[in-house]
């Protein structure tokens, strides 16, 4: 332990001066005996550093002893202060005779008093032997008319051996106490100036006297860490100064820990292996009666390692400084020792497996037991690596190929559910395709290994896995046409067409494939999975959005089990591409909070990042750009889905923010090398990297990436127009180039396919396409008409465009008074998107126009999304949560959140308080239903 508390003031103190009268009494023939108390750092050994010197210089002759500097014994005072004469003496008494020898020593005394005042000073006597402290009494005692000062200095926060005698001499009253006293703010002020060399500020010093008591060592400590770091003791140092304290008390506790009682280190160490557990535990773990555990709590709270709180529990800091000083073996054996009192104490498995985790050698059955059981119940990636360590050693390779095989799957399902990306679960399913020779037994394990691989590099390697496979299963003569075979190649062909839906090369082989096989019922998982992947193929083929939605739709079969994977993601794109956001939404939502309490991370990311996309479809810029950040907001090998960087670009590009759009789309070319393989990814990805390119003023750079886009969608059969509308701004660029002629084709091709999927949505752009190949009011017509046909799509923000267009073509046609309304209504869409770069464009061209700023009032209803507008308006109207889940084809749990969700921001307590003007303000378009529910009487 450190001796000595950091630097006090040059004046005498106080405890000096006292220490220093009782002396002076002490040398007129009246002992004296002081007992200098109190905690570690208060400056105990430097008050008798200092009256050694003082006592010395005065004529004393000064006799010391101290407790040993690295840790505390049962040291033998009495030989150290009164040692024999030189020359031959008899043997000297063994420590545990000092009882009967205490005339020698008294003898020993008399002879130095003789020649002068004596001090006798002991140093953490709480630590001497009971002999040492019962002989300096009776040494008191009988020279009490003698010049003799006894001093003895005792730790208040570390109970030794001796502190019962101490306890007894105090109470006898031939002792005097002295306990220093904490620093003012006063010293503390003078301790930072001459620490710091400046002024302190006072709150600074007041902060400084709350968080250490006044005890000297802990502001020594705690200035000596500001100076390291470079701060000066001002106002502004205050903030930091918890965070400091807290570091400074966690570094101490090692040495207060390696100074005290040996017992009090047993239970700090068992407390650092198990974090927290009760005293019963903590005395099985140390081997300590529960008495002697609880008495070692009390001292552990005392120098703050254990903060109060039951059951007890360790501090982090503390506990890494623990665990770092122990030798590997015997912190093993200390972590299996833990598990096997847990066990035995009948805890949770995952609780067990906490301490068979970390051992880098899992090498007996009963710990793979714990570790399986712990993966099955609360998996997490330290368990579920412990457990492969198991099954790749020895032990493991005893087992049948069928029963390593087994347990491989068993570990890659439970390593799905620990990490944010699945390459682990997909080590563990390679290894159990290793292991299964036969088709039929690989098939499951190859339906898994190609659905986890969705995503990732390894998507390719899924397909062709499934391929080989399915032939196999086709030339198995056991698989059979009966319904197990059937229902087996089911699941392998519904997944090979999930895979394969989003990889550019195989697409077209595929869409083959699925044009030949019948529509599924939809009332198994591969059934479902098989509608999802057919819906993608109607939707990549552009027929009609009906026809996909309803595929979607079935596909998602709500409230059944088996929907929270591919299926999901695959229906809800297609939902959202056919205008059917509100079912898009509710299907992500269900994923993004699920109902189960240890869900897959990686999906959570992957809907968070397919929900932004379709919100900023819709024009919720700010909420999409919540759920792009959470999605991107991963660590990892393969980092976030690309889906989830293709959002957040389009955020910040609406925005106003290309640079950083352009950053995170070259942050995902460089961790997505196979991005090019990808359907959806990579022609998003094209897409945006043109718009980036053009807010840069890079036109002819633009123009060659949409083209680029149109190519690659050309060759992978793709005739979705809404799929990464590449044939919009390079109609659009092109206009504005002059360059109309070379745009037509483009457009002409463009507004067939926009009438063949027939949404309000691809309808509208297409007007606007085509707009861009015409002037004068033939353009004002189209867009005009583009406006009336997006008012009745959930495109809010494309709509916004639509009317900027329409103005400034007003504008440059002369019709001033026109185009401020438009412009007027595109600043009101714009802001309520979070389109901030659209809304100052408005902005300038209103002004040009000669218009005046609209003021525009936020309301609470403003800040409710489109679903939350369309249920909340239904709701209103009386219809119940069974209703308004079947007219909008979704769940009446998804209903109930929303309402939630549209009564805490519009802050009212239930449908019955819903204010009017709830239904989103559109332009009238066509007749159609308003919400497809009856009314109620």
């Amino acid at each position: 332990m450190a001796r000595g508390a950091g630097p006090t003031p040059e004046a005498p103190t106080p405890e000096l001066e006292t220490l220093l009268r009782h002396a002076a009494e002490a040398r007129s023939g009246q002992a004296r005996a002081v007992l200098v108390r109190g905690p570690a750092g208060i400056g105990r050994t430097r008050l008798l550093n200092l009256a050694r010197q003082r006592l010395t210089a005065e004529g004393y002759a000064v006799r010391y002893a101290g407790g040993p500097p690295d840790g505390p014994a049962r040291f033998p005072a009495a030989h150290a202060l009164l040692p024999p004469p030189p020359g031959p003496q008899a043997p000297a008494a063994a420590p545990g005779d000092l009882r009967d020898d205490r005339h020698v020593l008294h003898r020993r005394a008399l002879d130095l008093l003789a020649a002068g005042p004596l001090a006798l000073v002991v140093d953490d006597a709480q630590w001497c032997d009971e002999a040492s402290l019962r002989c300096a009494d009776f040494i008191l005692r009988h020279a009490a008319a003698r010049p003799l000062l006894l001093v003895l200095a005792q730790r208040t926060d570390a109970p030794g051996p001796g502190t019962p005698v101490l306890a007894e001499i105090l109470a006898r009253g031939r002792c005097a106490l002295l306990e220093p006293a904490p620093l003012t703010e006063a010293a503390i002020t003078r301790l930072v100036t001459r620490t710091c060399g400046g002024p302190a500020d006072q709150g600074f010093v007041r902060r400084c006297a709350e968080l250490t008591g006044g005890n000297p060592l802990l502001v020594d400590r705690l200035i000596t860490a500001l100076r390291t770091l470079g701060i000066r003791p001002g106002a502004d140092a205050v903030p930091l100064l918890g965070e400091l304290h807290q570091g400074v008390l966690t570094a101490r506790v090692p040495e207060l820990l390696a100074a005290g009682p040996r017992r009090a280190r047993q239970v700090a160490t068992a407390l650092a292996v198990l974090g927290r557990g009760a005293p019963d535990l903590l005395a099985a773990l140390c081997g300590l009666d529960v008495r002697a555990v609880e008495c070692a709590l009390k001292g552990l709270r005392r120098i703050g390692a254990v903060p109060p709180g039951s059951p007890p529990h360790i501090r982090e800091g503390v506990r890494g400084a623990i665990l770092a000083t122990l030798p590997a073996p015997e912190l093993r054996d200390l972590r299996i020792r833990a598990a096997r009192v847990l066990s035995d104490a009948g805890r949770p498995a995952p609780e067990v497996a906490e301490q068979l985790a970390p051992l880098g050698r899992i090498d007996e059955p009963w710990m793979f037991a714990v570790l399986r059981d712990a993966a099955a119940e609360a998996p997490t990636r330290a368990t579920v690596r412990a457990a492969g360590r198991w099954l790749r050693g020895e032990a493991g390779r005893a087992l049948t190929d069928a029963e390593r095989g087994g347990l491989h799957v068993e570990l890659a399902r439970a390593a799905s559910r620990t990490v944010v990306t699945p390459a682990h679960a997909l080590w563990h399913l390679r290894q159990a395709l290793a292991l299964t020779p036969d088709p039929r037994g690989q098939a499951p394990v190859a339906v898994q290994y190609a659905m986890m691989a969705l995503g990732t590099r390894r998507a390719a390697e899924g397909l062709r896995l499934l391929e080989r496979v399915l032939d196999g299963l086709t030339d198995a003569p056991d698989t059979g046409d009966g319904p197990a075979g059937r229902d087996l190649r089911t699941t392998v062909e519904s997944a090979l067409l999930a895979t394969a839906v989003n990889d550019r090369t195989a697409l077209p082989a595929a869409r083959a494939r699925a044009a030949a096989l019948p529509v599924p019922a939809g009332h198994g998982p591969a059934d479902r999975r098989l509608l999802a992947a057919l819906s993608a193929f109607a939707a990549l083929d552009g027929g009609s959005a009906e026809r996909a939605a309803a595929l979607a739709r079935q596909a998602l079969r709500a409230d059944e089990p088996g929907t929270a994977g591919w299926g999901v993601f695959c229906s809800s794109a297609v939902l959202a591409l056919a205008d059917r956001v509100d079912e898009a939404l509710a299907a992500l939502d269900r994923v993004v909070s699920p109902a189960q309490e240890n869900p897959p991370l990686w999906p959570r990311r992957a809907a968070l990042a397919g929900r932004s996309l379709v919100l900023y479809g819709i024009g919720d810029v700010t909420a999409a750009a919540r759920d792009a950040r959470a999605a991107t907001e991963v660590t990892g090998p393969a980092g976030a889905p690309p889906l989830a960087h293709l959002a957040l670009s389009s955020v910040l590009l609406s925005r106003g923010e290309a640079a950083r759009a352009g950053a995170v789309l070259d942050e995902l070319a460089r961790t997505a090398p196979h991005l090019d393989h990808s359907v959806w990814e990579w022609h998003l990805y094209l897409y945006t990297s043109g718009r980036v390119r053009r807010e840069h003023g890079d036109l002819e750079g633009a123009l060659e990436l949409w083209r680029r886009c149109g190519r690659s969608q050309e060759e992978a059969g793709i005739a979705n127009p809404v799929l990464a509308p590449w044939w919009l701004p390079t109609a659009t660029t092109l206009g504005r180039l002059g360059r109309g002629a070379e745009a037509a084709g483009i457009v002409d091709a463009a507004l067939e396919r926009t009438r063949n999927w027939g949404t309000p949505r691809a309808l509208g752009l297409g007007l606007v396409a085509a707009a861009a190949v015409v002037r004068g009011r033939a353009r004002t017509r189209l867009l005009a008409e583009a406006v009336e046909t997006l008012a009745g799509s959930p495109a809010r923000l494309e709509l916004a465009r639509a009317e900027y267009q329409l103005g400034h073509e007003l504008l440059a046609l002369g019709d001033a008074r026109a185009a401020r309304g438009h412009l007027r209504q595109t600043i009101e869409l714009a802001t309520r998107c979070g389109a901030h770069a659209l809304t100052a464009l408005a902005r300038d061209t209103l002004v040009t126009a000669g218009g005046r700023m609209p003021q525009l009032a936020v309301a609470p209803v403003d800040s409710l999304t489109p679903s939350e507008r369309r249920i909340a308006t239904l709701a209103r109207r009386g219809h119940s949560n069974k209703k308004i889940a079947e007219a909008l084809f979704i769940t009446p749990r998804t209903v109930e959140m929303h309402l939630t969700n549209v009564y805490r921001k519009l802050d009212v307590r239930g449908r019955g308080d819903l204010p009017r003007g709830l239904a989103p303000r559109t332009r009238a378009a066509a007749p159609r239903p308003a919400d497809g529910v009856p009314s109620p009487p």
